[in-house]
């Protein structure tokens, strides 16, 4: 039997609650913000054993859209917390350069083991 972690779902349970829009992917218009999106970038085995996967390796990207340069700063300390609590390991986060003149834009990327 082959089993497999949804992680765009555990993303989405790790970051609701955060008091922000959290979408899929990318937000559909910018018009409320601040707003959260996710995806997931790559998921993979990490470990096998008996010719089953024992532990998934998966891989989210977080992007933060604000009007606000410091309220993307601050969302993006949250989301840290956040994914941290939920067994998250941060790897990446930096400021994108404007392409929007209304628009502050942060991204973020996790990583974290599952166990199946």
């Amino acid at each position: 039997m082959i089993f497999m972690i949804d992680v765009n779902a555990e993303a989405q349970k790790a970051l609701s609650g955060l008091g922000c829009k959290v979408v899929y992917q990318y937000p559909e218009t910018f018009n409320a913000m601040p707003v959260i999106s996710y995806y997931n970038l790559a998921e993979k085995g990490a470990f096998y054993a008996d010719n089953s996967e024992c532990i998934q390796d998966g891989y989210i990207q977080v992007d933060i859209w604000s009007k606000i340069p410091k309220e993307c700063a601050d969302i993006s300390i949250m989301v840290n917390s956040a994914m941290e609590r939920d067994g998250w390991t941060r790897e990446l986060s930096m400021d994108v350069p404007k392409k929007n003149e209304k628009v502050y834009h942060r991204t973020m990327r996790f990583q974290k083991y599952f166990t199946l």
